[in-house]
């Protein structure tokens, strides 16, 4: 058992994030707290709220931009410092936009998706048959989950360090309050996208608790058939109604095992709902985070370490504890969008695994006509759904590790390619 304060921070956190999905305008649902909702439902006030914010974004968008490149004057220096300018402001504006965009116009699916969910849990939870199924199925407060949870609320306050930072230092924003407005309107913009991102890392979490606990009652259900055919096997020399009672038993567990079908194949399909649904989210996030961290990376050790830097000021200035607190909480968001999509993918190859080893050691020539025909339907449909299921980012790349890696090594290579043309241009 988890202590209880954990699990009342964690429902705090889930609660504040709930909240904010609701301001933002992403989430136009009629319930104010997420607690024991058995539907949800839209409400009317929320949508429309949703589409105000989408025109207010759009509106306010470009003039956003066009005051904070008349105040910042070291955007105007060289098309280097330019270009990051449009990274940083453009770039985040118009996936802000698309995000609330997404939202507004897909809000009927996004909902429901969330009562499909509850469904899948509602139907999971009428087939386990021990109370210790039923009890882990409903603990969705495990150290795994409150950490992950943790996680994505480190991310995003960290990720707002650095903007914080210029809005504490720059000496414009005490002189002009629309430049303050605008600066404070591209981090409403950023946490509109990482927000986005994490409804989809929650979903994600909760669909992985279902497909965990499927996979459970699959190991259950297959143990169960062992025990029944090595029991009708010893005895096969017995009379016709022992061998009747145990045709009934696995007539029974191959029901038991097609209704367990149908909720994994909704559970399936809801996987690839949901990866389409953010899917343009996670590609601006994933452009996003690694052209921010490099360049960030670049000017941590160019302001410190940079001969032009030391011969024009004497010395090199200090760490910028922000800037890698920022870095930190992207990358750290990043990891949460990626490495759940994977392990979740991992979770339902490893219920097909977990089938074609547990069938392997039945007994052909005594096992019941139901469930053969079942386990071979079910290991057919799990063999094949892996080409039908494909989980990809609008159909660019996959979101696993392997991506991951080459983010990385693409950070990496270009860190080193600025560094070495800042070290021949400054000998």
């Amino acid at each position: 058992m988890m202590p209880s304060w954990p699990v009342r921070l964690g429902q705090s956190v889930l609660a504040l994030l709930y909240g904010l999905t609701r301001v933002f305008g992403l989430m136009a649902t009629g319930h104010s707290c997420p607690r024991g909702i058995e539907r949800v439902k839209r409400s009317l006030y929320w949508r429309l709220h949703g589409w105000v914010m989408l025109i207010f974004v759009g509106v306010f968008s470009p003039y956003a931009f066009f005051c904070i490149f008349q105040r910042m004057a070291f955007l105007r220096q060289n098309r280097l410092l330019l270009l990051i300018g449009f990274n940083r402001y453009v770039l985040l504006l118009a996936c802000a936009f698309v995000t609330q965009w997404i939202h507004c116009s897909k809000q009927k699916e996004i909902i429901g998706c969330l009562n499909r969910l509850l469904r899948c849990r509602r139907q999971l939870r009428r087939l386990m048959h021990t109370r210790e199924l039923r009890d882990s199925l409903d603990c969705l407060a495990t150290r795994g989950h409150l950490m992950q949870l943790g996680l994505l609320l480190f991310a995003f306050i960290f990720s707002t360090f650095q903007p914080l930072q210029v809005l504490k230092d720059d000496p414009e924003v005490r002189r002009n309050l629309i430049y303050a407005c605008c600066l404070v309107f591209i981090i409403t913009c950023q946490l509109t996208l990482q927000l986005s991102l994490g409804m989809y890392t929650l979903a994600l979490l909760f669909l992985g608790h279902l497909v965990r606990h499927s996979n459970l009652l699959l190991e259950r259900i297959l143990a169960d058939a062992e025990r029944i055919l090595e029991g009708s096997n010893l005895q096969a020399g017995y009379g016709a109604n022992r061998q009747q009672l145990y045709r009934s038993q696995q007539q029974w567990l191959a029901l038991e095992l097609w209704r367990l079908v149908r909720v994994h194949q909704q559970l399936l399909k809801l996987h690839r709902s949901i990866s389409s649904l953010y899917g343009v989210q996670a590609v601006c996030f994933v452009a996003y985070v690694p052209m921010e961290c490099m360049i960030h990376l670049f000017f941590t050790y160019f302001m410190k370490y940079s001969k032009f830097i030391i011969r024009k000021y004497g010395h090199g200035f200090p760490l910028n504890y922000y800037a890698i607190a920022f870095m930190s909480g992207l990358f750290t968001n990043l990891l949460l969008v990626i490495l759940p999509t994977y392990y979740s993918e991992r979770r339902f190859r490893w219920t097909r695994e977990r089938l074609r080893c547990g069938s392997l050691t039945f007994p052909s020539r005594i096992i019941a006509k139901e469930l053969k025909n079942t386990l071979n339907y079910y290991g057919l449909y799990l063999k094949n759904v892996e080409y039908i299921f494909t989980v990809n980012a609008c159909g660019l790349f996959k979101l696993n590790n392997v991506l991951l890696f080459c983010i990385v090594q693409a950070m990496l290579d270009y860190l080193m390619i600025l560094i070495q043309f800042d070290k021949v241009l400054n000998q």
